[in-house]
């Protein structure tokens, strides 16, 4: 009898824990089901306060520009946040390789990094950001930008019109490739093309947003772009264009 019960007990055990191993296995399952709907949801709002933060960073830029007569310079991308010239404008204007950097945040007034934790790339037509082209008035509706957009690099696909844009920001989003930290370190750059022509410093970007759907999903960045016919708008309203 002895031996009997504790064989009974001993299948009790047994049976106890291949059903604890099911519940286990049950359960994990349903956490990795449940996980990619949320991390899908979590991403979306990330692009979506993302995107309200660059509208922002807009429409602060064209305040700096009412306020200024001038678009603002970048700020120095290679600075740590601790750094108090960090998040400044570079002074003395922004021709050649000052033309591109990251938003001046501090200048602005604007928080420093997109929800992934990055900074912002920003590059502008230095003639836009030039104080004394704008108090000369030598500035006209004839003045271009020099900045291109491109729905693709390969093929070069353009979507905006010639010397359209005279400024661009960028979020380098949930990849981050060739963002710029807040320690002041640039990220590597892609692999792939069309995000890779978004950080490798020239004037040349790629927007996937006003194209249709890509099948690349290696392509991430976001971008906001400030018109030239826009900036000749606000100035003529602030008075500082005949």
């Amino acid at each position: 009898m002895m031996t009997l019960h504790r064989i009974n007990r001993s299948a009790k055990n047994g049976f106890s824990l291949v059903e604890l191993a099911v519940v286990l296995i049950v359960v994990s399952l349903l956490l990795v089901g449940l996980l990619g709907p949320l991390t899908a949801q979590q991403e979306q709002k990330n692009i979506m306060d993302a995107r309200r933060q660059m509208d922002e960073a807009r429409e602060a830029i064209f305040g700096f520009l009412v306020s200024n007569g001038r678009l603002p310079c970048p700020a120095n991308p290679t600075l740590a946040s601790a750094n108090v010239a960090a998040g400044i404008e570079r002074a003395g204007g922004c021709a050649g390789a000052n033309s591109i950097g990251v938003l001046p945040w501090r200048t602005l007034g604007l928080r420093e990094a997109d929800p992934w934790g990055n900074r912002f790339t920003y590059r502008v037509t230095d003639v836009f950001a030039d104080p004394t082209k704008i108090a000369a008035k030598s500035i006209g509706f004839g003045t271009n930008g020099d900045l291109t957009l491109w729905a693709t690099a390969t093929p070069p696909t353009p979507i905006s019109q010639a010397n359209e844009v005279v400024a661009i920001l960028v979020s380098h989003g949930h990849h981050a490739d060739g963002a710029w930290t807040i320690s002041g370190a640039q990220l590597p750059a892609s692999a792939d093309a069309d995000e890779a022509q978004n950080s490798d410093g020239d004037q040349t970007f790629v927007d996937h947003r006003n194209t249709a759907e890509l099948p690349n999903s290696a392509y991430d960045d976001l971008t906001v772009w400030v018109p030239r016919n826009l900036v000749f708008n606000r100035l003529m309203t602030a008075g500082r264009l005949p």
